[in-house]
């Protein structure tokens, strides 16, 4: 019995320090919960879409959009794209996008165009029931940074899976058809650390492997189609968005959260805070896209 009880202690006891090393673990890498922001935005698109033979069709769209309540601009999105619909069933589709995104650059104290280069597979599955359609578009997304940038704070190829369900009532001889979507955006090689400062070289704390859901979107619209040729879509965005922000040097260590005076921030525990920030949004946003087909 006596023996047991030794057995059992020592059991307990490596569950305790294993505890403790876990807990250690994580404060040392806590993050930075900030609060929710909200901005109301806008967006506006043209789209002139070609068909080539039966099923495949070429498209052009050119995107623009403001933010920060409607008071400066955000991005212009350039976008070239191919589909093919194999049946009533299933449409897959390759496009391009080109995006200049207009930023803030703190140390130029200056605004500025950040370039990047964003490349979608998308696989389209349809069904009608009745007058209801429902619609689920997997869209595999790459996006290429350009430029100077630390690679400590995102990759500079960033993967993306967005899942999205549409959900659409289709009026017998009417031109209107309402309908909501919700939109899942899953990152899949988002900036990991594994401890703030790196052992032998630059890089050993990190792994690009961080998957997580950062974006949803709930989006009620009606699209109006004016004639066979000509159609509009308007709709409002509710984007509900949950970065990890990371905040890292060039050397691949991450930096410590400190106050206005320059002191670092420490958690219960006495460990000082990295700058990992998790930061909440809802971005609210009014849209009009117009199509032309031919």
């Amino acid at each position: 019995m006596k023996f047991e009880v030794v057995i059992n202690s020592l059991a307990m006891r490596k569950l305790i320090i294993t505890t403790i090393l876990c807990a250690s673990t994580f404060t040392a890498l806590a993050q930075v919960n900030e609060d929710i922001d909200t901005d109301f935005r806008a967006r506006m698109s043209v789209e002139l879409d070609k068909r080539i033979v039966r099923g495949l069709h070429i498209g052009l769209s050119e995107e623009f959009r403001l933010k920060d309540n409607l008071t400066s601009v955000d991005r212009f999105y350039t976008t070239l794209g191919l589909s093919y619909k194999f049946c009533p069933y299933f449409k897959a589709g390759i496009s391009y996008t080109l995006m200049n995104l207009h930023k803030f650059d703190s140390d130029a104290d200056r605004w500025g165009w950040d370039l990047r280069h964003r490349a979608s597979i998308d696989l389209i599955g349809s069904y009608r029931v009745g007058n209801v359609k429902f619609n689920l578009r997997e869209r595999f997304q790459l996006t290429h940074r350009t430029g100077e940038m630390n690679v400590y704070q995102n990759p500079r190829n960033a993967f993306v899976l967005r899942s999205r369900l549409k959900v659409s009532y289709d009026f017998a001889n009417r031109p209107v058809e309402p309908y909501f979507s919700v939109e899942l955006r899953n990152t899949l090689n988002a900036v990991h650390y594994s401890a703030p400062e790196y052992t032998a070289v630059p890089g050993d704390n990190i792994s690009y492997n961080d998957v997580y859901i950062n974006r949803v979107r709930l989006q009620p619209g009606i699209e109006w189609k004016l004639d066979s040729r000509n159609s509009f879509d308007f709709y409002i965005l509710a984007d509900y968005v949950y970065e990890k922000d990371i905040d890292a040097s060039k050397s691949g260590n991450l930096k410590k959260y400190k106050d206005e005076s320059g002191n670092v921030i420490t958690d219960i525990s006495g460990n000082p805070v990295y700058c990992i920030f998790y930061r909440p949004a809802w971005n609210f946003t009014l849209g009009v896209a117009y199509k032309y087909a031919f």
